[in-house]
């Protein structure tokens, strides 16, 4: 492409982008059929969600799960969160939780927003 020719094209740099509908260039068209994205849930929705199906599921789990879901959302809610302590908790946590569907959703969830809380 010559250097004077005009740069229709879109550049990002760093942080992350969720695009619906995207057209570029001259006489570019998007057209949506009805799709709506919604925003991810937070940490602090994710952990009541957790807190909840532990209680709901109890009697499937081990009772270690009680501690490991207090060392995360204390983790969660300090001033400064350390990204490994929160990791290593989840990944326990995972463990925990694999005979619940629900949880491993919801834990699976959390580590998403997480990884992207810190950036990663």
């Amino acid at each position: 492409m010559p250097d004077n020719s005009p740069n229709y094209g879109i550049q990002q740099s760093g942080g992350v982008s969720n695009v619906g509908n995207q057209a570029v260039g001259q006489h570019a068209r998007a057209i949506s059929h009805g799709l709506q994205f919604t925003a991810a849930p937070s940490t602090g929705d994710l952990m009541t969600q957790l807190m909840t199906l532990l209680e709901r599921h109890r009697a499937e789990l081990p009772d270690s799960v009680d501690e490991a879901a207090a060392e995360l959302q204390d983790e969660l809610e300090s001033p400064e969160p350390v990204r490994g302590v929160i990791a290593r908790v989840l990944e326990r946590l995972n463990g925990m939780v694999k005979p619940v569907a629900p949880l491993v959703e919801t834990v699976g969830e959390l580590t998403k927003a997480v990884d992207t809380a810190f950036g990663g």
